[in-house]
């Protein structure tokens, strides 16, 4: 019996050793430690992104599907791409749409090239934009090893900041350029961190190709508010250092942000292809410029507010800030109902309920960093790093109010560069996600600190504060029953302010609000446990019942268990060979490309049945089997094309005839004139438009007449195509064609036409692609003037004779970005490689 007893209490000391002695570095050293991070962070993605991997799923969205719509035109090319793609809209240049990565930007291909080998290692293609969360989340170690030098402790922050609900949903919707940007936050504060203690070229080539990668993903929004957290940094910084009078530090400072400005146009340069192409069409597009309504109209108070009600629909609230604690506090995005409402078949429904049109998911951190960010504000408030990511992060909060918090909002959106442009406010949220696990991070390190103090009435806080957190978790779960109804409450509360305006969906809150209760008070109490244990093992730890590593892997466990399951909610899993069954050629096609057409030509799918390639789910389908579609789906759309969209209507014979659109697919006969049904099969029909001009035609007069009385007449059927343009900015004179004149066309691609004309005198040549200057006309080799025509369109005159006609897009602008891209990041990589070389050299020695 007493031999017994004794055992026990060896096996309970040995396992108070264990748990209270528990030292990493003493089982694994120091330096082999970011190798086995970056193995658990791969692990940890291979095993929530499971099905992605492994089980052949894959995320389905409006943008994933258009992606894939382009595969085939990117394939096409030797380069991956030609600068102008004629798939949709009548044209638009390639880079408003993205393309494949450049060859001769070597940095981009460098780590593209490793991207495509984690890539090449599953099924499912798709699988490849998951590579830069988990790039994000081991750039995010790094950066809080640099900071607290405690391997845990930076696991923990890499798992908080790449699990976050807000960041890894970019995944699950197809928002990935947002998170090729994001994977490189950390890094880049790091290096601007390193670079303020001391310059270095290591770390400024560093900084150059972080920067680089930064730049490619080209989401503007991204780019915009880490440039305004970058510029806070350097505006705080130095601040600080005046009113201290740090002038040696001022000035390193001052070298640092040089330092930045260097490697940003460096990166800029590098990138230049493609700003400058987007710089150029922004002009013509629809984020670039007013509506011709917008120019004709006059300016009224309503128009500002209905362009600022447009910009600030999704306005966070302040009364959201409790989604950080609760995700499901106002409801949830995205979430799979299963129950006797759907006979127990699991169902996607979305019951959020707050101030926005919609989210796909909660702004959710996990509560435990949250509560350890504010805690590290508190009691770090000192610390210079910990002030400049308070003010970051309570700024992005505030500005993420919008509307409903104008003093700060109104002044960005009226007075701050391009801040205006930008229509999401809540996204500025990714400020705070990225802020809040380094504070969580610096936060457990100053808990770690505190068994030192040997604190008496530390100690017995921390303890009452653990009974006090673990009475409130015990009575949610006794109050379950009356929470939920002060819930349900809320929520029909909610649906019975929309019901007039939306009766549908004010029902459906109503059918679902025990359902959105259940995952409510679900959360609470999981919010209070999670608390409570995390405050139990600090006061374990503090008494030296627990080391430090146990406590950190305590946090790192809970934070994964909290964030997975929440995450869980907004994936949205579709079997992968769905994507690929959806672009089964149509029959509609298979006709269409049987007609042999030795001409170029567009189809418009008017179908209503929501079927994709549709009217109403267009998604770019017909751009997969390279047949030029009139209309499209881009967030950055040709402006005169939608200004014909506006003021003329889609449905107008007059415009199909004047840009060349051949077919009509319908669900039946259409009743117009000149629509011819060809083909029937179910419920599709292919019309053929028997009055259709080609791709160039004469056009016999040029008419002064403004663009809207031009589309006005267009609407009411009074323009013949063929008949009348209108020149932009310019006098001509032409003649009338007569049965002489001829126009045939010898080669078609994307980007080039030639065409023999022959002109009965000086005629005007109609060319039914959308303008842009990029656009190049040679006259028998000799360069021609190209004018704007019909509000959007190309136009050129002939004179009397016989022409080679060739119009290609081949903007100057390209090639010399082309050249400086391909210097200066071979001259980058070189460096890199030499510098590094250097470094090793000098560690040896």
């Amino acid at each position: 019996m007493t031999k017994q007893k004794k055992s026990v209490k060896e096996t309970r000391v040995q396992s108070e050793n264990l748990l209270s002695k528990f030292n990493l570095n003493e089982i694994i050293p120091q330096k082999h430690h970011p190798w086995i991070v970056l193995v658990v962070i791969l692990i940890l993605f291979l095993i929530f992104l499971n099905p992605l991997y492994f089980g052949n799923k894959t995320f389905q969205s409006g943008d994933i599907i258009t992606m894939e719509s382009m595969k085939n035109y990117i394939a096409k090319e030797r380069d991956g791409f030609s600068l102008w793609n004629p798939y949709i809209f009548c044209g638009m240049p390639a880079y408003a749409l993205g393309t494949e990565p450049t060859w001769f930007n070597l940095i981009y291909t460098i780590y593209t090239s490793i991207r495509t080998a984690f890539a090449s290692a599953f099924s499912v293609q798709y699988a490849m934009w998951s590579f830069y969360l988990i790039i994000l989340g081991i750039t995010s170690f790094f950066f809080v090893r640099y900071l607290t030098k405690n391997t845990l402790v930076s696991l923990f922050s890499a798992v908080a900041t790449s699990f976050s609900t807000g960041i890894i949903v970019f995944l699950f919707i197809g928002h990935v350029t947002k998170l090729t940007s994001l994977c490189m936050y950390p890094l880049l504060f790091l290096l601007l961190l390193r670079l303020k203690e001391k310059f270095t070229l290591l770390d400024f080539l560093l900084l150059i190709v972080t920067s680089q990668i930064f730049i490619q993903g080209f989401h503007v929004q991204i780019i915009f508010y880490t440039l305004f957290a970058v510029g806070i940094f350097y505006l705080y910084y130095a601040m600080r250092l005046l009113k201290r009078k740090q002038s040696d530090q001022l000035r390193n400072l001052a070298k640092s942000g040089v330092t930045f400005v260097i490697a940003i146009v460096i990166a800029l340069l590098i990138q230049a292809d493609n700003f400058t192409q987007i710089y150029e069409y922004t002009p013509y597009s629809t984020r670039g410029t007013e509506s011709i309504l917008e120019k004709e109209a006059p300016k009224t108070e309503k128009s500002e507010s209905d362009y600022y009600s447009y910009h600030t629909e999704w306005s966070f609230s302040p009364g959201e800030v409790l989604t950080f604690l609760v995700p499901s506090y106002y409801g949830f995005g995205n979430s799979k109902y299963k129950g006797p409402l759907t006979n127990n078949q699991e169902v996607e429904v979305n019951t959020y309920f707050g101030q926005m049109r919609f989210v796909d998911v909660a702004m959710y951190m996990g509560v435990l960093v949250f509560l350890l960010g504010l805690y590290a504000m508190i009691a770090l408030r000192k610390d210079p790093f910990v002030q400049y990511l308070t003010i970051l992060t309570v700024i992005s909060l505030l500005i993420s109010f919008g509307k409903n918090f104008p003093v700060l909002f109104d002044l960005m959106f009226y007075y701050f560069p391009y801040f205006n442009k930008f229509r999401v406010p809540s996204m500025i949220l990714v400020l705070v996600q990225m802020s809040m696990p380094v504070l969580a991070g610096l936060g457990l390190m100053k808990l770690i600190s505190l068994r030192e103090e040997k604190n008496e009435k530390l100690r017995i806080i921390i303890r009452n504060i653990s009974f006090a957190v673990s009475g409130i978790f015990v009575l949610v779960i006794l109050l379950n029953n009356p929470i939920s109804k002060w819930f349900v409450g809320r929520v029909n509360d909610y649906a019975a302010s929309i019901q007039q305006s939306n009766p549908q969906l004010a029902q459906q809150y109503q059918v679902l609000a025990d359902y959105t209760a259940q995952m409510f008070t679900t959360d609470l109490t999981l919010a209070f446990l999670f608390i409570s244990i995390g405050i139990w093992s600090i006061h374990l730890f503090i008494n030296k019942k627990l080391s430090a590593d146990i406590l950190v892997g305590v946090f790192i466990i809970l934070t994964i268990v909290d964030l997975w399951r929440i995450d869980s909610r907004g994936a949205k899993y579709i079997d992968n060979p769905d994507i690929k069954s959806l672009f089964t050629k149509p029959d509609y096609i298979s006709f269409i490309e049987q007609q042999n057409e030795k001409e170029p030509f567009r189809i418009f799918n008017l179908k209503q049945d929501g079927s994709i390639g549709s009217f109403s789910n267009n998604a770019n389908f017909h751009a997969y089997f390279l047949i030029e579609d009139f209309y499209g789906y881009s967030g950055i759309k040709p402006r005169a094309y939608q200004d014909y969209m506006d003021v003329v209507g889609p449905a107008n014979p007059s415009l199909w005839n004047m840009l060349n659109v051949k077919y009509i697919i319908a669900n039946q006969p259409v009743g117009l004139p000149g629509l011819k049904p060809v083909y029937t099969s179910g419920n599709t029909v292919v019309m053929q438009n028997e009055n259709s001009l080609p791709r160039l035609f004469f056009v016999n007069k040029i008419e002064k007449i403004s663009a809207l009385e031009y589309l006005n007449k267009m609407k009411a059927g009074d323009i013949n195509p063929a008949e009348i343009s209108i020149v932009e900015n310019a006098n001509l004179k032409i003649d009338p064609v007569d049965s002489t004149a001829s126009i045939k066309i010898l080669k078609y691609d994307e980007a080039l036409i030639e065409a023999e004309i022959n002109a009965s005198g000086n005629n005007f040549v109609f060319i039914g692609n959308s303008y842009h200057p990029g656009w190049k006309a040679y006259l028998n080799g000799v360069k021609t003037e190209i004018y704007k025509t019909n509000h959007g369109y190309l136009g050129v005159v002939i004179p009397e004779g016989r022409h080679l006609l060739k119009v290609e897009y081949a903007p100057e602008s390209f090639f010399i970005a082309k050249n400086i891209a391909l210097v200066l990041s071979s001259l980058v990589i070189l460096g890199l490689i030499v510098t590094i070389g250097i470094e090793l050299r000098k560690k040896r020695k």
